[in-house]
């Protein structure tokens, strides 16, 4: 298996919760609430930023 990087782990995350949000469903297929789908959303937002920071300073 090739190494996993920081950098890697959070677009895996920050796929399955944009996914989750969209769908409105966890992968399990139990359905999101409204609060359900603005948390996975948030979420998925802050992790970017915390990607976009990682990239900006070549720490990927």
């Amino acid at each position: 298996m090739p190494e996993l990087t920081v950098a890697d782990a959070l677009r895996l995350a920050i796929n399955l919760l944009r996914d989750a949000a969209e769908s409105g469903k966890m992968p399990s297929g139990i359905p999101l609430d409204e609060a359900g789908i603005s948390l996975h959303s948030a979420a998925a937002e802050t992790l970017q930023d915390s990607l976009n920071s990682i990239v900006e300073h070549g720490s990927e």
